[in-house]
């Protein structure tokens, strides 16, 4: 096998199952639960917060880069999407409240 067909295989495997910043970016305020689901997959994990929930995809690729990774959520009111991106959820302001607090500027 060449160089370039295993550097394939092995990058297609990497990053095949990670959200990235271009899925993210189809996320939209106000979607339903599913429709969010159904762009980012399966969440790794998820927090309840009274009517509020957040959506966890763990340790996934921001961008093309494998050394830059950070948890992105998507967070729920009432079953709607209120906010997403890569960072640290919070309960903040109430315990129905959750906010995502950015790990850098979102640009």
């Amino acid at each position: 096998m060449s160089f370039r067909l295993v550097l394939l295989i092995l990058t297609s495997l990497l990053l095949g199952g990670c959200p990235t910043g271009n899925q993210m970016s189809r996320v939209n305020v106000g979607m339903t639960r599913q429709q969010a689901v159904d762009i980012m997959g399966r969440p790794d994990g998820d927090m309840v917060a009274g009517n509020a929930e957040a959506l966890t995809y763990s340790n996934r690729l921001m961008s093309g880069w494998g050394w830059d990774r950070a948890d992105y959520h998507v967070l729920l009111t009432d079953g709607r999407v209120t906010g997403y991106g890569p960072g640290v959820v919070r309960q903040n302001a109430g315990p129905n409240v959750l906010m995502i607090v950015p790990l850098r500027p979102i640009r």
